[in-house]
């Protein structure tokens, strides 16, 4: 190890621990540095430590301090971490949340998200413990084998669950993508406006196979729509939807079992439902980049459509507002390709569906070109020197 800052890689998403990077060092005797993953509340400590900082997926938390260089991005796959933190990426410690259980042992708790893969890979462990279990998210597994090289008890609350800002626009995308969801589909749904609008139109049993789950599939089970268990890494909302763990109708997995594309590509009618900033003419998305800033990674987007695109009877839809402000969304190619196009089988829009199955680049450009913002349509077919038809 040298004189070299130990690699702290923080436990991800929504209640995943964030102790000040100070507190972690002094408990383990180095320097450090920080790994970190989905974070949806900011850090008070983030804009003032001088510990440097990466994320392997940027959310809403940490957005402003990659924008402002605090923090930098690798933009990865969810699928693909696991594997960097045997690699490249291999932490030295790890910082987990848990509750001491009855034998005297940890359990984790939150989303599993990938903490278990890096405790597996690093076999050190600090515990951010919540201290309350009443008040802490449902217990998960035991720790897996580690050392614990110390305990912080948690400062902070549950994060508060997603606001849904749906708009009429939203409505309108939520029908036309729950018309094409296919009888006995399995059903995985991106976090936001688009997803929720998507679930609360949905009127026929679906099973729940996700990425991240929010407060709308509480309602979706209250529907009696929910076939079975649903199956999520990351859980973000309120008390009903983690009273559904206690229940048994959500079970919480490592996003090595609920990311896995061979996994998702083998369940048939699988249905991927994901938004995006930008779609291009050829239906590649991107959900990454805008207007030169950096607003999320990849995250599970190209797994959940790689495996939609391939199981049988399945759909990979990529469902989004034809514009934002004066801004088409629909363009002729987009900033970055989060998504390939081959793995996009339908764009939707509040101006209708267009399928791109079995369709050649020109027909694909002029499908998505119609479910354009209106006063857009002619520029991007001109933008191609296409002509109809």
């Amino acid at each position: 190890m040298g004189d070299q800052p130990a690699r702290v890689a923080y436990g991800d998403g929504p209640d995943g621990p964030l102790p000040e990077p100070s507190a972690v060092a002094e408990l383990i005797g180095r320097d450090i540095e920080l790994l970190l993953g989905w974070v949806v509340r900011r850090p008070e400590w983030i804009f003032t430590s001088t510990v440097p900082a990466t994320t392997l997926m940027l959310g809403a938390g940490l957005r402003r301090a990659c924008a402002e260089g605090t923090v930098g991005a690798v933009p990865t796959r969810l699928s693909a971490i696991p594997g960097l933190l045997v690699g490249r990426l291999r932490p030295d410690v790890v910082v987990v949340g848990a509750v001491e259980a009855a034998d005297g042992g940890w359990r984790l708790v939150g989303s599993p998200g990938w903490a278990a893969s890096a405790v597996r890979a690093a076999g050190a462990v600090v515990v951010e413990r919540w201290a309350e279990p009443a008040s802490a998210p449902p217990a998960g597994p035991p720790l897996p084998p580690c050392r614990v090289l110390g305990v912080l008890d948690r400062q902070s609350g549950p994060d508060p669950a997603p606001e849904s800002r749906g708009t009429a626009e939203h409505v309108t995308i939520g029908r036309l993508v729950a018309s094409l969801i296919p009888d006995d589909a399995t059903l995985q749904w991106g976090p936001g406006s688009v997803g929720a609008a998507v679930v609360e139109q949905i009127d026929r049993p679906v099973r729940v196979w996700s990425g991240l789950v929010t407060d709308e599939l509480v309602a979706l089970a209250g529907r009696g729509l929910l076939v079975g268990p649903a199956v999520a890494a990351y859980l973000w909302g309120g008390p009903e939807l983690q009273d559904l763990v206690r229940r048994g109708q959500l079970r919480l997995e490592e996003l090595t079992v609920t990311h896995d594309i061979t996994r998702i590509s083998a369940i048939e009618r699988f249905v991927a439902v994901n938004t995006a900033l930008q779609v291009g003419l050829d239906g590649a998305a991107n959900v990454e980049t805008v207007a030169g800033r950096v607003v999320s990674g990849p995250g599970g987007h190209p797994d959940f459509a790689a495996g939609a695109s391939r199981s049988p009877g399945g759909l990979s839809i990529v469902a989004l507002p034809a514009r934002t402000g004066e801004r088409s969304n629909v363009v002729v190619a987009p900033e970055v390709v989060s998504t390939p196009r081959c793995d996009v089988d339908v764009v939707v829009t509040e101006f209708g569906v267009a399928d791109l199955r079995g369709a050649p680049p020109g027909v694909r450009a002029e499908r998505i070109a119609a479910v354009a913002a209106p006063e857009f349509r002619q520029g991007l077919l001109e933008s191609l020197k296409m002509t109809p038809g």
